[in-house]
Parts: structure tokens; C-alpha cells; sequence
């Protein structure tokens, strides 16, 4: 049995160093790398498809994208010990990138001004002697001029707070990738 087995072992050995078997991995290795390509050509292509070069929304959904399929990977596939932790903390910033992506800030911190002001009306003025208009925010109840100053003072701390919400969000998206991001692997 010590000497069959040392046979094999030798058998192995030389096939592993042998010129053929290292021309085997790389064609093997070249079939999964295709193979590998063309999934990740039909699973990104949706995304790839949408991407415009102008604005940080598209940019928000490519790394949204990525950290999808790495927290799929993570849950599923997860070789080391702290790959729920890992997979819990990119599911976070997943989470961030879709409230980003979403941009419903000012929404949700205007959630009842229409009840009590009347909705939002935007229109536009030109601005005499110039190619630009002015942007006039008003609403649809008829409101006392003191009304009026009111909603006007509310509304932009509506918008202020909509924009703290979003730098809130960016911060923390930040803050544990940076602290995190390199311990993403498996």
C-alpha cells in the first residue's frame, strides 16, 4: 500500500510539473474567465446601459450595484469568520446608496406641508433685460401675508433639513467604507 500510494503521489507530481498540465490550467483558467465575462457582461449591462458621465446618481447605482453582488457573495459564499459582520455592514451601505439614490429628502420632510399650507406651486419670471428667469416657490391656498412668511420661513428649514439628512447619509456611507471597504474580500 506505501508503495502505491508513493507511486501516485509521484504520478501526480510529475503531472503537475509537467508542461501540459500547466498548459491545461491556463486554458482552463481561460474558460472560466470567459465564462466569468460574459455573466458579468449580462448582469451589469442594465446598469451599464443607463450610466450618463454627468451626474453623481449614476455613480450611486454602479456602487450600488457592486455592493449587491458583494453582499450576495459575502451571505452565500463566505469562506472567513466575519463574513455575516461583512456582509451586514455593505447590506448598510447599500441601504445608504438606495436612500441617495431615491433622493426623497425633502419629500419626507415636507411630508405634511400640503395638508396645512396647500401644495407647492414652482413657476418662472424673466428677468427683464437678461436671458434668465427667476424660480418662485409659492402654494395653492390663499394665505395671509403672514401666512405666507410662515410657510416660506418653515419650507426653507424644511430644505435645510432635507440637505442635513443627505450629508448625514453621505457621511455615514463614507465613514464605514473607508473604515471597512478593506476588509471586503473573501
Amino acid at each position: 500500500m506505501g508503495k502505491e500510494s508513493s507511486f501516485k503521489e509521484k504520478v501526480v507530481e510529475l503531472w503537475e510539473d509537467s508542461k501540459l498540465y500547466c498548459m491545461y490550467k491556463k486554458i482552463d483558467q481561460a474558460f472560466y474567465d470567459i465564462k466569468r465575462g460574459v455573466k458579468n457582461l449580462i448582469i451589469w449591462f442594465p446598469v451599464i446601459w443607463e450610466d450618463r458621465d454627468w451626474d453623481h446618481w449614476y455613480l450611486y447605482k454602479i456602487l450600488h450595484k457592486k455592493l449587491e453582488r458583494m453582499e450576495y457573495c459575502h451571505r452565500t459564499y463566505g469562506h472567513h469568520v466575519d463574513n455575516e459582520s461583512v456582509a451586514d455592514k455593505i447590506k448598510l451601505c447599500k441601504l445608504l446608496l438606495k436612500r441617495l439614490i431615491d433622493d426623497d429628502y425633502l419629500m419626507n420632510a415636507t411630508k405634511y406641508h400640503d395638508q396645512k399650507w396647500g401644495e407647492l406651486e414652482m413657476f418662472t419670471k424673466d428677468i427683464e433685460g437678461s436671458n434668465c428667469v427667476s424660480v418662485h416657490v409659492t402654494t395653492n391656498k390663499d394665505l395671509t401675508e403672514k401666512e405666507q412668511e410662515i410657510e416660506r420661513q418653515l419650507r426653507h428649514g424644511w430644505y435645510k433639513h432635507s440637505d442635513n439628512m443627505k450629508e448625514q447619509d453621505l457621511d455615514m456611507l463614507f465613514r464605514i467604507m473607508r473604515k471597512h471597504i478593506q476588509g471586503w474580500w473573501d
